[in-house]
């Protein structure tokens, strides 16, 4: 996957007290956990910086309601004269035009102990208290970002972490929200792991989740 970072040479630095009074309040949190489940990521450029957070979408529509709705909840941690990067480009096989939009939040301090949870050597992992940390608002979002419609379920890509931590979210998903679930190999992208939520507990999951679900988004779940 690729992230565009737009360039902040030029603008003004905050000052480490500046950088101090940034926080992640309780909803942020909540919204970030599925972001990481999904598209989200944080880097971190050495061990001693701030890190900072990303978030991008790509395909072939223009309209990304669900990007603008992830930028209106973390826009405040980017500069005030930020603007989003777009990247458009021809596919040469289908020669379809699609296209990239991203945002890069300011390198800050409260990033610090989310990037530890959830990454190890570089690597983004499920952090060990998911079962805590995951609400309805995070699975809404993770959903949103990385859940496909499949028959009458839903598919939920994990391709990024392990066969235990894929485990341990199925565990979660079926203790802390009662939904049924299984793996699903997707053979198109290397036998990876998807998590499948079955077809007889998709009225429970839209219960849970559909609040927070934005119209655009609503045919994931089932309108």
């Amino acid at each position: 996957m690729l992230l565009y970072v737009k360039s902040t040479k030029g603008i003004k630095r905050l000052t480490k007290e500046e950088r101090s009074f940034y926080s992640i309040i309780d909803n942020i949190g909540e919204i970030l956990v599925g972001i990481f489940l999904s598209d989200g990521h944080i880097s971190r450029r050495t061990k001693t910086s701030n890190p900072r957070f990303h978030f991008h979408q790509s395909g072939k529509i223009q309209k990304r309601p669900y990007f603008y709705l992830v930028y209106e909840s973390f826009k405040i941690f980017c500069t005030k004269d930020y603007s989003n990067y777009i990247r458009t480009w021809i596919d040469k096989k289908t020669k379809q035009e699609y296209s990239s939009i991203s945002f890069t939040t300011m390198q800050l301090p409260c990033f610090i102990s989310i990037h530890n949870a959830w990454y190890l050597n570089g690597r983004k992992r499920v952090p060990h208290n998911i079962m805590d940390i995951l609400t309805p608002v995070g699975l809404a979002h993770w959903i949103m970002g990385d859940g496909s419609r499949k028959n009458k379920g839903l598919h939920l890509s994990v391709y990024s972490f392990t066969t235990d931590e894929v485990n341990l979210l199925i565990k979660v998903l079926n203790n802390k929200f009662g939904v049924k679930c299984s793996i699903h190999n997707h053979s198109s992208v290397g036998n990876k792991p998807r998590i499948y939520i079955w077809q007889e507990s998709m009225d429970l999951l839209r219960l849970q989740v559909n609040e927070y679900i934005i119209p655009s988004m609503k045919y994931k779940i089932g309108k």
